[in-house]
């Protein structure tokens, strides 16, 4: 006995299963994305944090400070060439910056730009003293190591 499955039905069931590959995709993405370390300067501060470099060659980058007030941003990344592409952060304090960037390899990069007050910089995959070439301190200050990660001088 063969059983048919009306088309109101199907297509009332079509959304659930797409939802249902979605979530499956999110997760795959999530399992097989790479972390790396990241470092941020923006404006007088210093941030670290992660990116999570997904297969698609997309990204997901968390930052926060370590001062008193704390500063977090979150912000996305994606390729628009071979070799970089731009990232868009949005922070705590209602700043935005929208940064390109240059891969320096498969998962190490820089990039800079502006907010609507003060330079932003970044690196992701690189030691804190790597990045130091890359990171743009305020004028009148200077980037050392301190411990694991950097600090304005």
């Amino acid at each position: 006995m063969r059983t048919r499955v009306s088309t109101p039905a199907l297509l009332l069931s079509l959304p659930l299963l797409l939802g249902g590959c979605a979530a499956l995709n999110d997760a795959t993405m999530r399992a097989l994305a790479t972390p790396a370390p990241a470092l941020a300067v923006i404006g007088e501060r210093v941030l670290t944090g992660e990116v999570l470099l997904y297969t698609d060659r997309s990204a997901t980058l968390q930052l926060q400070s370590q001062g008193e007030p704390a500063l977090s941003c979150m912000g996305s990344m994606r390729y628009t060439s071979s070799t970089g592409g731009v990232v868009n952060l949005r922070c705590s304090d209602g700043r935005q910056a929208r940064l390109a960037y240059t891969a320096l390899g498969e998962t190490s990069g820089h990039g800079a730009g502006r907010d609507e007050t003060h330079s932003v910089s970044l690196t992701y995959g690189l030691a804190p003293e790597a990045a130091r070439a890359w990171l743009i301190a305020p004028p009148g200050k200077r980037l050392v190591p301190d411990g694991g990660s950097l600090r304005l001088e």
